[in-house]
């Protein structure tokens, strides 16, 4: 499969505004559907979703490659200091964005795609072989968050490429992961209330992982579009990330609280963790000016992501014991 005709950035943007225009009207429409047709939906937008990552050719290839080879530190320096990429993939645009931004994990925090992954599929195959009572209490409520979040994410691996590294366009693969997580934010907010220990495990704690770290991810990305900008000063390249570790601090706290989800607590406090690491092994500028302010600010940040690690992780435990 060839996601050239996606190649566009003005068309890639206008699907992704169209899918989130016209989530509501999915929802509604989807709400008195049979269940065959939500099955249906459900399994043709995770398997989109499948074969969109599978294709090659996005910024973080770089990255994914140096894991596949067994470093799992995404292209680090080496305990002796040297670089375990070659010169290729060293002045690779994403390599180089890594180096300018606060908010960037390392390579193992990303191993948790297998659960999500597979928790998913384990849904998709549990949808079709659960009984129409047991299907009637979830799809009607969940398929249109579920497949816009897909589509949405296929959308994201779309547009997370080289042609779209300037101006507008660096953005809308941060716009496409927002469009995922406040996708699955609504499959959250619609299983809330599940009870049921079989549903819990094969339903909402794969999902509300996957809307965990996409909440994350998208202030990754959004991050990494400011750095892919030459222009942008560094002041505001180090607002952004240390905004950004609070951010991630309070969504982990406020949803695990109010939602009762010591899950997404988990899976924010696993996200920053990452990032705090990722700062400790961080690849320095080649801008030395500007590598004087950022090696210092990367202090402060591997400091609020680990602080704010710590409190996500409290407040779910706080929700798992007494919640």
């Amino acid at each position: 499969m060839s996601l050239r005709f996606l190649g566009q950035p003005l068309l890639v943007a206008s699907c992704g505004a169209s899918l989130a225009i016209g989530l509501p009207f999915l929802d509604a429409a989807l709400a008195t559907s049979s269940l065959a047709l939500l099955k249906g939906l459900n399994l043709a937008a995770f398997a989109t979703n499948v074969v969109a990552v599978s294709v090659p050719g996005r910024l973080d290839g770089v990255q994914d490659a140096e894991m596949r080879r067994g470093n799992f530190d995404g292209g680090t320096k080496s305990g002796e200091g040297q670089s375990l990429l070659n010169d290729a993939e060293e002045k690779h645009p994403y390599m180089l964005n890594r180096s300018r931004t606060l908010i960037n994990p390392s390579g193992w925090a990303f191993a948790i795609w297998a659960p999500i992954y597979l928790g998913e599929a384990a849904f998709i195959a549990g949808q079709l072989f659960a009984s129409d009572a047991a299907n009637m209490t979830l799809l009607p409520s969940i398929t249109a968050p579920f497949v816009a979040a897909n589509l949405f994410q296929s959308l994201w691996c779309a547009s997370f490429r080289p042609t779209f590294g300037e101006g507008w366009k660096k953005w809308v693969s941060a716009a496409n992961l927002g469009g995922t997580a406040y996708s699955l934010s609504l499959v959250h907010s619609a299983t809330a209330t599940v009870t049921d220990p079989t549903v819990l495990s094969l339903l909402l704690l794969p999902l509300t992982m996957h809307f965990g770290w996409t909440s994350a991810a998208t202030l990754v990305n959004l991050n990494g579009s400011l750095a892919s900008d030459q222009s942008a000063s560094t002041t505001s390249l180090v607002a952004l990330g240390h905004f950004s570790a609070f951010v991630a601090t309070a969504l982990g706290v406020s949803i695990t609280l109010l939602q009762t989800s010591p899950a997404y607590g988990l899976t924010l406090a696993w996200a920053l963790a990452a990032c705090s690491d990722g700062m400790r092994k961080r690849i320095p500028s080649q801008n030395s000016a500007e590598e004087v302010i950022l090696s210092k600010a990367a202090t402060v940040q591997r400091n609020l992501c680990k602080a704010g690690s710590v409190i996500c992780a409290i407040a779910a435990s706080y929700i798992a014991i007494f919640g």
